[in-house]
């Protein structure tokens, strides 16, 4: 009977384990909220509508366009921490190359008890890869990434001759408050 309880709390715990750490979107969210979700931060991964700003982009005029953009992209892994209320997530889109391929990006965040986005953070994105590349390396990443891993082993100047993450790097940085990315050399350019 002892050796029965072991097991069982052994099965339990590991059930729990592998329950705790599922990424899979569809055993989170439906169809319709994975569909809000991406609307929801599209404004933060996807490009700039046209004449929007970052100060407009939330502007009711760009909804149309923002729309769009965010049915184009794919929510490819989701992981709400119970623990801190973060919701990590991992959102495709298609980039431009010669075959289809496409980046993620890789990020986290907090709702209010309203469901507005109050904190909003993004790690890193991808190189562009085709599709079957890029899930096995974002899975890798992302599991890594919301165990607090470090992932400075997987940038570009560390990674070579594979390449994974496209930026943070030397010169692009991720700036929390105004939560885009920026480029130094562009910085520099502009001065």
């Amino acid at each position: 009977m002892k050796y029965v309880l072991i097991f069982i709390s052994l099965f339990y715990l590991v059930g729990c384990e592998k329950e705790s750490n599922n990424i899979d979107p569809n055993s989170h969210l439906s169809e319709v909220e994975q569909n809000n979700f991406n609307y929801s931060i599209i404004r933060y991964t996807g490009r700039l509508a046209k004449k929007a700003t970052h100060e407009t982009k939330f502007d009711e005029k760009f909804d149309e366009e923002y729309t769009a953009l965010a049915n184009a992209c794919d929510l490819l892994f989701y992981y709400p921490n119970s623990k801190t209320g973060e919701i990590y997530f991992a959102i495709t889109k298609i980039a431009p190359s010669l075959k289809i391929k496409k980046v993620a990006t890789v990020g986290k965040l907090k709702k209010d008890d309203k469901g507005n986005i109050v904190t909003y953070e993004e790690a890193f994105r991808t190189w562009k890869m085709e599709e079957s590349e890029l899930k096995q390396k974002t899975e890798l990443l992302f599991r890594k990434y919301i165990n607090g891993e470090d992932l400075s082993a997987y940038y570009t100047k560390n990674s070579q001759p594979d390449f994974y993450i496209e930026f943070p790097d030397d010169n692009t940085y991720y700036d929390k408050t105004d939560k885009i990315w920026i480029s130094k050399i562009e910085l520099d350019y502009k001065n």
